[in-house]
């Protein structure tokens, strides 16, 4: 058994939002997995984005955010849970007034697999 916790001293700062890897590859003794938390703060916007081989499944800790998938967008808020696909165009926007704090668990996950799309 292993404890995870947020580290509030451990963050690493991205493009409109921060985050902490929670959990590895190495620590799940599986190659393309990934765990982490990730922040975005009122008035934050992560601007559309992609990935080529990744899936992201998404648990919301916290907050209520613009959520848009391949143009179509929603509200998601706590408690909720949402998965995008290789090539999905996503775009998050914390158009409220608390963090938003989200739990994201990737699988088929490599290194530079985020491209940005240019307006």
């Amino acid at each position: 058994m292993r404890d995870i916790k947020i580290d509030e001293n451990n963050w690493t700062p991205a493009k409109g939002y921060k985050k902490q890897i929670l959990a590895s590859s190495d620590d799940f003794d599986s190659e393309g997995v990934l765990a982490q938390v990730v922040v975005i703060e009122p008035g934050s916007v992560v601007e559309p984005h992609y990935h080529k081989s990744t899936y992201e499944y998404y648990y919301v800790m916290q907050g209520d955010v613009a959520f848009t998938i391949n143009g179509e967008t929603r509200r998601l808020k706590t408690g909720d849970m949402m998965m995008t696909e290789p090539d999905d165009i996503h775009k998050v926007e914390n158009d409220s007034d608390e963090d938003f704090m989200v739990l994201v668990f990737k699988s088929n996950y490599v290194k530079d697999d985020t491209y940005w799309v240019k307006n």
